[in-house]
């Protein structure tokens, strides 16, 4: 009797859940976002600016129209909560182009055997970062953020000649 009774049972959950509750996501995505994602490739050129940022500062080094690598694409990923940086594209119109999240490139870790009772394994470096973005996207500021659990702010924005 107990056995078919906890079958009952999960039948009835199974019933409840696909019936009852209606789960929908409405996720609206901004084209302004997709726009420079849909047009990267390997093989087509594609506007590259390195950038040499800091924790707290960044500085536009270069910019050139060549193909992409693959090490450029993969290293702007979508922002997820474990970033703590990101950087963010903009428009000439001040719409946002991109919005990539870059991790924690400006603290480096070092751990040395006999060094265990110290209290600093690290420290701050600057790091070089590319920017792709496709050749038609007319780019006019990069910002870069940092994160934390009330959300992103802004550390600081260059403006692009």
């Amino acid at each position: 009797m107990g056995y078919k009774l906890g079958k009952m049972v999960k039948k009835i959950q199974i019933l409840f859940f696909f019936f009852c509750i209606n789960l929908t996501a409405d996720v609206e995505i901004n084209k302004s976002q997709t726009i420079a994602l849909d047009n990267l490739s390997l093989y087509e050129e594609a506007r590259v600016y390195k950038v040499v940022a800091s924790y707290n500062n960044l500085i536009l080094k270069s910019e050139k129209v060549s193909k992409p690598n693959e090490k450029q694409l993969k290293k702007l990923s979508t922002l997820s909560r474990k970033d703590k940086y990101a950087i963010q594209v903009f428009s000439q119109d001040g719409k946002q182009i991109m919005l990539r999240g870059i991790g924690d490139p400006f603290y480096a870790h070092a751990q040395h055997i006999g060094y265990e009772d110290s209290d600093v394994f690290g420290g701050y470096i600057e790091a070089n970062i590319d920017i792709t973005v496709p050749v038609d996207a007319k780019v006019s500021y990069i910002s870069l953020l940092s994160q934390n659990e009330f959300g992103l702010k802004e550390i600081k924005r260059i403006k692009l000649d």
